[in-house]
């Protein structure tokens, strides 16, 4: 017993010797351990034997210092009752897996807790370590070795945590569910295919319902992410990555703190099957397809949660300047460059106590309320040099006031899709009249279902088959989303009336309006159909005053939904409105324009909406980054500037 503590004793002193005559990242990370530096050095002991899995050891410790979770009695609170509800509740609808999440938020937020930061380094205990090291080398080994590097395997298969989530013990369960599904290829020749076939064999049949609520939600731990059948993108990026990780493929999660067009960020896993290959993907995807579903959101930029820390990253995120809490980690890897096409730029930076007195500045994009950082630089004099930016989008330099709130550090910019950038300095020397009709983007979407109206009929009959049809009124090629009129020009009066939908449209028509010679709605006794609407696309719909529902059906052609008027009647005008996103101008509503003076938003008007939908102000700096606020109601809302007599999205 003596001799194999004298013999322990001489190897840790041995390690601590080597260790601080170069003063490495594994000295300054046992340093840090504190009370905890024993359970790390048993590790390295354990492994002193196995160069391999020495290194690996070494490896998660030196980098251990950079992360950790958030703890509290109201996140234990919350882990507990999601962990209660789903493992009672295992098949419910999604609608009561987000009562649930609402439920228990609140309850968490009635929580008067302080939070604290479990860092992993002062408390990741060794036989934690020594078994996931194992696991990890075990499936490596197996199926995978030498379809990789050992570099690559420490990056992306090794480590035991995916983010910022708690520790967990989650590797050996990912495995029991995961691995029996590729355990076939561990005799086979390998190449690229298999690990391919691998990720399709585990990424199918999920259960994918996204649930986004009001409050703020903690992060997952690896393990209870294999019970939640509901969550965000970043819950289901982090267990996309556990499971991948667990088979030996290497992944990690991608994210984009902020898309460039609209609201929020989004999350997703990508599969590294080479050191120069990358593909994104989400639950039950072809590699390579996430962004399909995607193409009108902009990345402004793309990070990589990394377990190595990044030495690119370690001056903003050891800076004693305040910053973004997402660039106080130095475990990034700015990735851009491989999404998109990207441009770097240099931005020129006011002058006044504020910038000047500041190391770091931003660029931020808006997020349909505020402005979101997105990037740092450091300043050097009036200007900031910033790299790998995507295209296409409208950037904000920013930086903190002493009161620790983001304030202008420049004017707004338009970085076009070829790499030239406008500054968008209003000029209110040059006025202009303006025509708008939405206050949010419209998207192909919406462009998609206006299209779908194209060649619809509007019909009045006497007999109820509508046998003796007379089409009064047709729709041409309608561009906006909005209400839109149409007079008649017929004689007689008739009972029925209907809706006849061009074929591959499904119908999708949100509201129509009926009035007779003198203006006034025609009253309704009953209303009929073609077949087969959908459950909640039913052609009542299309007359119940609601905007937001719509007559829908599951067949695309031949759809049409007629009423019954009280008597017969002559109708002199038709009010229509495509399926739509309620964006547009609304009758009654209020709005107010304001645009960028340079330092904040500039009320230039404030208007009532009309019948017409279209709103024309008057007194418009030329220019201009501009926002149409709806007072009334609605949080969706988008800047834009107002080129060749058109809102330009941005």
């Amino acid at each position: 017993m003596m001799k194999d503590i004298i013999i322990y004793n001489i190897y840790i002193a041995w390690v601590i010797a080597l260790c601080s005559s170069c003063n490495s990242p594994l000295s300054q990370a046992l340093d840090e351990a504190g009370n905890n530096r024993s359970e790390l050095e048993a590790v390295l002991e354990h492994y002193k034997n196995d160069e391999l899995k020495l290194q690996a050891a070494r490896f998660l410790i030196e980098n251990m210092d950079a992360h950790y979770s958030s703890q509290s009695e109201a996140i234990d609170t919350f882990y507990n009752n999601i962990d209660s509800i789903f493992t009672k509740y295992k098949w419910e609808s999604d609608g009561f897996y987000n009562y649930a999440y609402d439920s228990i938020l609140i309850k968490m937020s009635s929580i008067k807790a302080v939070e604290t930061k479990r860092v992993d380094i002062e408390n990741i205990k060794s036989d934690y370590l020594i078994a996931h090291i194992d696991s990890a080398f075990k499936v490596w080994n197996q199926i995978w070795a030498g379809e990789y590097s050992f570099e690559h395997f420490c990056n992306y298969v090794l480590p035991y945590r995916v983010g910022q989530e708690p520790v967990s013990d989650w590797r050996k369960a990912y495995m029991e569910q995961y691995l029996p599904r590729v355990q076939h290829l561990q005799n086979s020749q390998f190449n690229y295919h298999y690990k391919y076939g691998s990720y399709s064999a585990i990424n199918q049949w999920f259960h994918t319902a996204v649930y986004y609520p009001k409050e703020s939600m903690p992060e997952f731990p690896l393990n209870l992410l294999l019970k939640v059948r509901v969550g965000n993108c970043d819950s289901y990026a982090s267990r996309n990555v556990a499971q991948m990780r667990a088979i030996g493929l290497p992944a990690a999660k991608d994210f984009t703190p902020q898309w460039g067009n609209r609201s929020m960020g989004h999350s997703w896993a990508v599969l590294l099957p080479e050191d120069d290959l990358a593909f994104p993907f989400g639950q039950n995807e072809r590699l390579g397809d996430h962004f399909f579903a995607r193409p009108e959101h902009k990345l402004p930029k793309v990070f990589r949660q990394t377990f190595k820390k990044q030495p690119e990253m370690y001056d903003i995120a050891y800076s004693d300047e305040k910053r973004p809490e997402l660039f106080q980690s130095p475990c990034l890897m700015d990735v851009t460059s491989s999404y998109i096409k990207t441009s770097d730029v240099d931005v020129s930076l006011f002058s006044n106590p504020v910038v000047d007195n500041r190391e770091w500045i931003y660029l931020a994009v808006f997020n349909n309320q505020n402005w979101s950082i997105v990037y740092y630089s450091r300043r050097k004099g009036e200007k900031a040099h910033f790299m790998q930016m995507g295209r296409g989008i409208v950037y904000l330099p920013v930086c903190y006031a002493s009161n620790e709130q983001i304030v202008p550090a420049g004017y707004p910019f338009i970085l076009n899709t070829d790499g030239t950038t406008h500054i968008l300095r209003a000029d209110t020397t040059q006025l202009k009249r303006i025509r708008l009709t939405r206050k949010y983007t419209f998207s192909d979407w919406l462009k998609t279902l206006c299209k779908r109206t194209w060649g619809g009929k509007f019909q009045v009959a006497d007999k109820e088959d509508f046998s003796d049809s007379l089409t009064i009124a047709t729709i041409d090629s309608i561009t906006e989303s909005r209400f839109h009129s149409l007079s008649t020009n017929y004689t007689g009066k008739y009972r029925y009336f209907r809706y006849l939908s061009p074929n591959g449209s499904h119908g999708n028509m949100a509201e129509v309006e009926m009035y007779d010679s003198v203006g006034v709605r025609a009253p309704v006794k009953n209303m009929f159909g073609a077949r087969y609407a959908t459950r909640d696309g039913n052609l009542e719909r299309m007359f119940d005053g609601d905007v937001l529902t719509c007559y829908n059906r599951d067949a695309a052609d031949d759809g049409w939904a007629a009423v019954e008027f009280e008597q017969p009647v002559h109708l002199s005008n038709i009010r229509f409105l495509p399926r739509n996103d309620d964006n547009f101008i609304r009758e009654g509503e209020n709005y107010q324009l304001f645009y960028w003076d340079g330092n904040e938003w500039s009320l230039i008007k404030e208007m009532e909406g009309n019948r017409d939908g279209v709103l024309h102000f008057d007194n418009v700096p030329d220019n201009a980054l501009l926002l149409l606020h709806n007072t009334t109601k609605g949080k969706e809302e988008r800047i834009f500037t107002y080129e060749n007599k058109k809102q330009v999205w941005w």
